[in-house]
């Protein structure tokens, strides 16, 4: 196993330690890395630790603020653990003041209100408005400007690079049935509405409804009604279609492991049996018996419209 943990402190000098197991994961609709790595301690973690950086077969992969490390001792060996989130993780708590935001771009939004360390983005200067409600946080700003704009949802790609579009230098993995260890699919309709329906101007039910196929398909029945969502008020018809694509984000999955880690990253592309697909979710465990990562590739509203 080739992994390395940097352990980095505002007032002590960065400390490497070797990894003895680790967990890492990233999908399209988490925007943060995660990270837990279990290492040989062989000298003190700082007090002052706060940050993690961690590298597999050479790709960094991770860079986040350390949310929780623990110290064991035993026979003389010392042992820790760390848990990390990436520094986009930031995003999900930091709330913006309620209130109409007029020519706001991604741009905007993420240079202008509470910029967070080692966090890049796309350009992406097209403006548009978004409308903040009581306990909104800044990630629900990027990702209602994504849908309004572009259609889409945001990602994170490399470390904390938060993406909309396809990065210009995505590449594409070719997987021999040779190089395969295992392989599925799943589904999880636990989110999945068929019926929904917003109120009007006039607090009334009836004129902006949406129906879900594949919620019907699956003998699915549940309803949602709503209040006029603001966010939406000149294409009242987006805020379901912006709903139910949420309802429906990664409910069905197919995916595969192999033996390695090759520097797969969100929305490169997968080639295997002739058939290409997005890669939205990449999971990693690494121990002494090596490297196993699982490739995901969700099939849903966001990633195939």
């Amino acid at each position: 196993m080739t992994a390395t943990l940097t352990i980095k402190s505002p007032n002590a000098s960065d400390v490497v330690f070797r990894v003895l197991s680790f967990t890492f994961s990233k999908d399209a609709y988490t925007p943060f890395t995660r990270l837990t790595a279990e290492f040989e301690a062989h000298t003190a973690v700082p007090e002052t630790a706060q940050m993690a950086w961690f590298t597999v077969n050479g790709f960094l992969i991770h860079q986040g603020y350390i949310d929780t490390f623990r110290i064991t001792e035993s026979g003389g060996f010392r042992r820790g653990v760390i848990t990390s989130r990436g520094f986009t993780s930031q995003y999900l708590q930091n709330q913006l003041a309620p209130g109409l935001y007029t020519n706001m771009s991604l741009n905007d939004l993420m240079d202008s209100y509470m910029q967070l360390p080692y966090v890049t983005h796309e350009d992406c200067d097209t403006e548009s408005y978004i409308y903040v409600a009581n306990g909104s946080t800044q990630w629900d700003g990027i990702v209602n400007i994504a849908f309004k704009v572009y259609g889409k949802h945001p990602y994170i790609r490399g470390t904390n690079c938060v993406m909309v579009n396809r990065d210009s230098s995505a590449d594409s993995f070719d997987y021999s049935a040779e190089d395969i260890l295992s392989q599925g699919s799943e589904r999880d309709t636990r989110s999945l509405v068929y019926f929904w329906s917003m109120e009007d101007m006039q607090q009334q039910h009836g004129s902006y409804t949406l129906t879900e196929p594949d919620a019907y398909y699956n003998y699915i029945r549940r309803s949602r009604y709503f209040e006029l969502d603001r966010r939406f008020l000149y294409e009242p018809q987006k805020a379901l279609e912006f709903r139910n694509k949420m309802a429906m984000r990664g409910w069905k999955n197919s995916f595969f492991t192999y033996s390695g880690y090759r520097g797969e990253d969100l929305f490169d592309t997968a080639v295997l049996g002739g058939t290409s697909k997005d890669i939205t979710s990449v999971r990693i465990a690494g121990s002494r018996s090596g490297i196993i990562t699982e490739i995901g590739m969700y099939s849903d509203k966001f990633i195939s419209e």
